[in-house]
């Protein structure tokens, strides 16, 4: 959902990259060179000293977050912010809209991302059930919610990358599966079938949910 962009996979970008994760959002660390193995994605986190070199890739319809000091021009489809938490707040206030809501209903005791999916302190009230995921889970379930569906998958590689602790590794289909494998469990009776299914050889995507 975030992909958080800088020359390389530097210090900086993992350490942005952790702190959305902290806050529940997914989201993954990228060199500008390898920004197309990570995509889709729904926000760009990059720095302002690079924010010209991203902004040059064809990516432009993608809404950029810039982290630092200097001018950013906001007709470029961005905003800039002072540190990483407040790039968080930014992505974390523009969420809502991304999964499909023109303004979200907020209270003191969460939000609601959907009319059907309340995100409270520690929980999910998913149509009338309680749902509580582990951090990874929590992750491939916004990720997958938010940024696909039938015609847009999310390859292993993605969501081990976006979701999973750890480094990309040989791996990725197994951790992958065990994921969303988990996040399903945890939604049996509250989805119409699997929340999210599986395409060979494509990925995972949003299905009964």
């Amino acid at each position: 959902m975030v992909l958080v962009c800088d020359r390389e996979v530097s210090d900086r970008a993992v350490a942005c990259r952790e702190r959305m994760r902290e806050r529940g959002i997914p989201a993954a660390a990228s060199a500008l060179s390898s920004i197309r193995d990570c995509l889709p994605a729904r926000f760009f986190v990059t720095f302002t000293d690079v924010f010209d070199d991203l902004r040059r890739l064809p990516f432009g319809e993608i809404f950029c977050v810039a982290v630092g000091e200097g001018f950013v021009n906001s007709a470029l489809n961005a905003v800039r912010v002072p540190d990483p938490e407040a790039a968080a707040d930014e992505v974390w206030d523009r969420l809502p809209a991304s999964l499909g809501n023109r303004v979200a209903a907020r209270s003191s005791f969460g939000i609601h991302l959907t009319p059907e999916i309340f995100r409270g302190a520690g929980f999910y009230e998913i149509r009338g059930h309680t749902v509580v995921f582990t951090p990874s889970e929590e992750r491939v379930f916004l990720y997958l919610l938010s940024a696909t569906d039938e015609k847009h998958c999310a390859p292993p590689a993605v969501i081990r990358a976006y979701c999973a602790s750890g480094e990309a590794s040989s791996d990725d289909a197994n951790a992958a599966s065990a994921l969303v494998s988990a996040v399903n469990r945890k939604l049996e009776g509250v989805s119409d079938g699997r929340a999210f299914r599986e395409k060979r050889l494509a990925g995972y995507y949003r299905g009964g949910i």
